[in-house]
């Protein structure tokens, strides 16, 4: 049992809500979720000078119990595997609680924990999805109606594997089998990513253009950028799905082999065309802040004289969408891509009972994301 001062950030706290993981940490902490409110209505009674009280359960990724340091009144489980210790977790004891009993099955445990971690890690990896796909959807004017329609066939189905269900932890062969799933759409992805690249790649190559070529060509290059950047993203995201469906069994770099390969080839294409860019609105006088371009040809001739006098009749004003475009790719994407490197599988699993519901908190994953920063 814990004040509610152990519990520094209430927002860190994720509700879990799916009816089937209740209902296993149910089969495994009989009563828990009532625990809390009990603890609260006794705390009520004899107004207790801690305040709210909260009912902490710490589901372990081993076995072998032996007394934790870490924690009063806990026990520490040590999972012994092939190689030796494999995991460890501390176990709070809840036998003061009636209701509640004292988890037993280490077995039984492990796999409740993997359901919360994966519930955690796929509920997060469907919405970043879900953003995505809203992303793709505003882009707007593409001719390509194949490379589009396998654009959004490829997020459909990575999001559909998103779709948290405990059938697919539950059940080694259809988790295998989404895994397999996985790596196929991995190899679209990559095809799709590559044809954006090289797409990309080809805009930079146009040299020489005036300025009607030019506001052209970067409106067509603006689609590939945005399908460059939704594409990488989602690559990221098969990535930590596959790190998930794994259930942790298999390592983050081992999930993220093929991303360092794709985000070079994304900084280099973005190099060539943040070097067109810089050197078109350099030649042709285009100045984004102003948003405003050089006069050319006839147009500038008839202003020449009042020019000299005042130098803004030099320049003609541009579209802001078109400023707006150049700046944004010669810029490229975001500097920094926030790799997901938790690996919450390998911590101790801890729930919370809390006025009736059960929440998850997570190790504390921003330390870890600031030391895993990629670039992109």
């Amino acid at each position: 049992m814990l004040p509610a001062e152990a519990i520094d950030d209430d927002t860190k706290l994720v509700e879990i809500t799916d009816s089937k993981v209740l209902a296993h940490v149910n089969n495994l902490v009989p009563g828990l979720a009532q625990a809390g409110n009990a603890v609260n209505n006794a705390a009520q009674a004899v107004q207790a000078a801690n305040g709210e009280v909260l009912y902490r359960a710490v589901i372990p990724a081993g076995a072998k119990l032996t007394n934790s340091k870490a924690m009063e009144g806990a026990v520490r489980g040590i999972y012994h595997g092939a190689d030796g210790i494999k995991g460890h977790a501390n176990l709070v004891a809840v036998e003061a609680q009636k209701g509640t009993a004292v988890v037993a099955n280490t077995a039984a445990a492990m796999g409740v924990a993997s359901m919360v971690v994966g519930q955690y890690y796929m509920t997060q990896i469907n919405a970043e999805l879900g953003e995505i796909s809203d992303g793709i959807s505003q882009i707007q004017d593409f001719q390509d109606n194949e490379y589009r329609s396998r654009v959004f066939s490829l997020v459909a189905h990575v999001k559909k594997i998103a779709d948290f269900q405990t059938e697919i932890l539950e059940n080694d062969v259809l988790r295998l089998s989404k895994i397999a799933q996985l790596d196929s759409l991995e190899e679209e992805c990559t095809q799709l990513l590559g044809q954006a690249n090289l797409t990309l790649a080809g805009f930079a190559k146009k040299n020489g253009l005036d300025y009607e070529a030019y506001e052209k060509a970067l409106g067509n290059a603006q689609n590939w950028f945005m399908y460059q950047k939704s594409l990488l993203d989602v690559l990221y995201k098969i990535s930590d799905l596959r790190y998930t469906l794994h259930l942790g069994a298999v390592s983050r770099e081992q999930c993220v082999a093929l991303l360092p390969t794709y985000i070079k080839q994304v900084s280099d294409t973005q190099e060539r065309l943040t070097a067109w860019h810089d050197g078109t609105t350099h030649r042709l006088g285009i100045e984004t802040d102003e948003i405003r371009r050089k006069r050319a040809g006839f147009d500038s001739v008839i202003h020449f004289i009042p020019g000299l006098f005042n130098d803004d009749f030099n320049f003609r004003s541009i579209e802001k969408k078109t400023a707006k475009m150049i700046t944004v790719q010669a810029s490229g994407h975001e500097a920094m891509h926030i790799a997901d490197i938790s690996e919450l599988y390998s911590e101790d699993v801890q729930l919370i009972s809390k006025n009736g519901k059960l929440y998850y908190l997570p190790e504390n994953k921003e330390e870890l994301q600031n030391k895993g920063l990629t670039q992109k």
